[in-house]
């Protein structure tokens, strides 16, 4: 039987690949499904007499005390060269309304809806891609991008009477954020510790939302006990999920853990109507599916891609 390098045989090799397969899917299930959670577990909060700004300024300052603390344990160095400094402020003003717009969007939106106009993130990297990058868009590509859109258009068509445009703008302004930061992220920030950049990013976010939040009258804490459980369990799901996300990449990929996240949507929109019977009209139900056929579609074919290569 054949040994690696370290005088283990192939098997053992094997069985070692495979379990950190294993746990980075875990991780990455996870991940999604607390970012999920956290999602509808807004509701509580912002029934409770909370507000966005206050729930995204105080998860951003106690994940960036846990991910600075955690690189502090870990040995790892904070130090940046000033060219590093500068890309990590920027990603962490993006990171600042992703937080916000991602979670602010439900006070006045169904959490369904709130995940499912997020989740045009992904389309919106091709597209800043095929713009920007000026990368080749195949046949397949370009029609899961005019799906997606297409998918929208309808989410959108819905009238306005019945929507607050505000959680409408919020979601939406997250969702371009999130894209220009996945794409600013993967062309500046590849040669650094993902932990740092990280750590980084959290403080700049934290320090833009605080301002924020001093800028808007101050923080509007919850007023009720089911208000603090649910503030406290969105805090702690997303602060726990971002960091497992970064492990699963490194684990099992950034595109495989990309498509594991396309879980996030299901699970809020399946919280939200467990816990507070919320629906989607069939037209915005029609429009989610096709955004998420034309996700799903890209990805695989981009995974097929790969393995020819």
């Amino acid at each position: 039987m054949g040994r690696g390098p370290a005088g283990q045989t192939r098997g053992a090799v094997n069985r070692v690949d495979s379990d950190t397969q294993r746990l980075g899917v875990g991780l990455g299930l996870g991940a999604a499904a607390a970012l999920g959670l956290a999602i509808a577990v807004s509701r509580f909060a912002y029934d409770g007499g909370t507000d966005g700004l206050t729930l995204s300024a105080t998860r951003a300052s106690l994940m960036a005390l846990g991910v600075l603390l955690f690189c502090r344990l870990s040995g790892r160095r904070l130090r940046l060269t000033p060219a590093d400094t500068l890309n990590c402020a920027g990603l962490g003003v993006l990171t600042a309304f992703v937080f916000y717009g991602n979670v602010g969007s439900v006070k006045y939106i169904s959490v369904g809806l709130s995940a499912l106009l997020f989740f045009t993130y992904p389309p919106m990297i091709a597209v800043i891609n095929l713009l920007i990058v000026r990368e080749r868009v195949t046949p397949i590509r370009l029609a899961c991008i005019l799906s997606a859109f297409f998918g929208l258009a309808l989410m959108l068509s819905v009238s306005f009477v019945s929507i607050d445009p505000r959680g409408i703008g919020l979601s939406l302004t997250a969702a371009v954020c999130c894209a220009w930061h996945a794409v600013w992220l993967s062309r500046r920030t590849l040669h650094m510790d993902p932990f740092v950049v990280v750590a980084h990013m959290s403080v700049v976010a934290a320090v833009v939302l605080l301002g924020l939040n001093f800028f808007a009258g101050g923080f509007d804490w919850p007023r009720s006990a089911v208000g603090w459980a649910g503030f406290a369990g969105v805090v702690l799901l997303q602060g726990s999920a971002v960091p497992a996300y970064f492990i699963s990449i490194g684990m099992i990929g950034a595109l495989k853990s990309g498509m594991i996240t396309n879980l996030q949507p299901v699970v809020s929109i399946a919280v939200a109507f467990v816990l507070f019977g919320e629906t989607l009209t069939p037209v915005q139900l029609a429009g989610g599916a096709m955004v998420m056929a034309g996700i799903w579609v890209m990805q695989w074919s981009d995974a097929r891609m790969l393995a020819v290569r």
